[in-house]
């Protein structure tokens, strides 16, 4: 599993802070060892009264959750010259590209989470 396709532990905590819970496949649980992101099935085994969990959303599902477009501007995600990840909404006029909304982060779902979290307030 590749940990960059899911939400950071920090990410999630922004999600649920502005009221935005998704379901999703895998979790970020508290154990007696710090966090750790779960799947769900391996949690449901878990005794869950004993654990607290966030929702770990992938880039899929938090991409489901964003409106295609925003007035004229398309949805866009993109790496960026520096590694990191850019989200947001983008048109071309004369002039070139345009940005409504540009949020980056190193993980391409916590920049998704960062626009979804925009968009929905």
């Amino acid at each position: 599993m590749n940990q960059l396709n899911y939400a950071s532990l920090e990410a999630c905590k922004r999600l649920v802070e502005a009221g935005i819970v998704l379901e999703t496949d895998f979790v970020w649980r508290l154990g007696v060892d710090g966090w750790k992101l779960l799947t769900k099935d391996w949690v449901r085994d878990m005794m869950s009264n004993t654990y607290e969990s966030l929702p770990a959303p992938s880039m899929v599902e938090v991409w489901r959750e964003l409106p295609e477009t925003i007035d004229e501007y398309d949805l866009t995600c993109e790496k960026i010259f520096n590694g990191g990840m850019q989200a947001g909404y983008t048109t071309y006029d004369v002039s070139g590209l345009r940005w409504k909304v540009s949020l980056n982060a190193a993980n391409p779902t916590d920049a998704m989470i960062d626009l979804l979290i925009w968009v929905r307030k």
